[in-house]
């Protein structure tokens, strides 16, 4: 098993905090405000390196040549002092709400200078909704992706934005480019729990839907509910968590393009990491299957790069689900008076 929280982190305030708030999402209608770790100093330790980040500051000094430059994250040398490069400056970017992963993404691209592109360094960094924790924020994971270019992922209860009512209840609406609208109710599976079945090495993957119904007992003896767990079915204890709910905030993916593959896919990243280090996802699907009266299990997989997937089928799944195409009978599509007046609540 392992424990919830994988990396090092230390926060040490700098300077005078000013305030870090950003708008969002629907008509600027999400908050992310970071005032309250503004110029703490997160680090994030790997076997290779060592990375430094402060939110909303460049308080990272990273001394090149004869030349100090300042950073909001810069990589080192483990067991030194040594500043290899400055991976990104603050310009005061503003973030992206990334529906698809209930985080906000930070995009910078004006660090130090690279050798093998001659371009500068650029640096994501999402920050992910975790309402496990009451506070505060730490970095979970940094890797560079390709050459001169990071990805950094910190988790924090800031980065929650209000849950949709709808979203909450398991209920998601998805519009196409010809305002088409096509809904995902999965709201009756809360309380059911689908298995993965028994793999070749002796695990087995859980899945509560539209909840954290499941429960992980860490090393350090804390338990956590989530919404999936890897089981050891020999000893009949979590392996590691794969995913949480998040309250529905993560939206799902619609895929139509394929009569014959007609699904919704959500990708969760609040997952741990594998052995390796490399951090965790999520995928699962929900395929339409007008004949799947019942959640029924594809399959649950593991693609040996730290990604798990669960592969599911039930007639809500499908556009032409009289729940989401009709009102006591009757055709919203051909009532267009009484499918505008009830499209909001479906």
């Amino acid at each position: 098993m392992f424990a919830i929280i994988g990396s090092v982190f230390v926060l040490v305030a700098f300077g005078q905090q000013r305030t870090c708030e950003y708008t969002g999402g629907p008509n600027d209608r999400y908050t992310l405000n970071l005032t309250s770790v503004a110029g703490y100093r997160l680090e994030y330790a790997s076997s290779n390196h060592r990375y430094y980040y402060t939110p909303c500051y460049n308080n990272e000094i990273c001394p090149q040549g004869n030349a100090q430059f300042r950073a909001n994250a810069v990589q080192y040398t483990p067991g030194s002092n040594v500043c290899n490069h400055y991976l990104s400056v603050d310009h005061h970017e503003r973030p992206e709400y990334i529906f698809a992963t209930a985080a906000w993404g930070f995009r910078y691209e004006d660090g130090e200078l690279c050798d093998q592109t001659q371009q500068p360094r650029d640096l994501n960094v999402y920050m992910l909704c975790d309402e496990n924790f009451n506070s505060g924020a730490y970095v979970s994971d940094v890797y560079e992706y390709e050459p001169c270019r990071y990805s950094m992922q910190v988790r924090t209860p800031l980065a929650c934005v209000p849950e949709s009512t709808h979203n909450s209840n398991c209920q998601w609406r998805y519009r196409d480019n010809q305002n088409n609208s096509y809904y995902l109710d999965l709201s009756s599976q809360k309380g059911k729990y689908i298995r993965g079945g028994v793999s070749d090495n002796g695990y087995e993957i859980f899945y509560s839907p539209c909840q954290n119904g499941l429960h992980c007992y860490q090393q350090t003896g804390s338990e956590i509910t989530v919404q999936s767990i890897l089981e050891n079915e020999v000893t009949h204890t979590c392996e590691k968590y794969l995913s949480e709910w998040q309250d529905g905030r993560v939206q799902p993916i619609f895929h139509n393009s394929n009569p014959d593959q007609i699904h919704w896919s959500f990708h969760y990243y609040l997952s741990e990491k594998c052995n390796n280090g490399q951090p965790g996802e999520q995928t699962i699907r929900w395929y339409c299957d007008n004949d799947a009266v019942n959640s029924t299990l594809i399959n649950a997989t593991y693609d040996g790069d730290c990604r798990w997937e669960i592969n599911v089928k039930n007639k809500l799944a499908c556009p032409s689900n009289e729940k989401y195409t009709h009102f006591h009978g009757q055709s919203l599509y051909d009532l267009k008076p009484l499918y505008k007046k009830y499209e909001g609540m479906l």
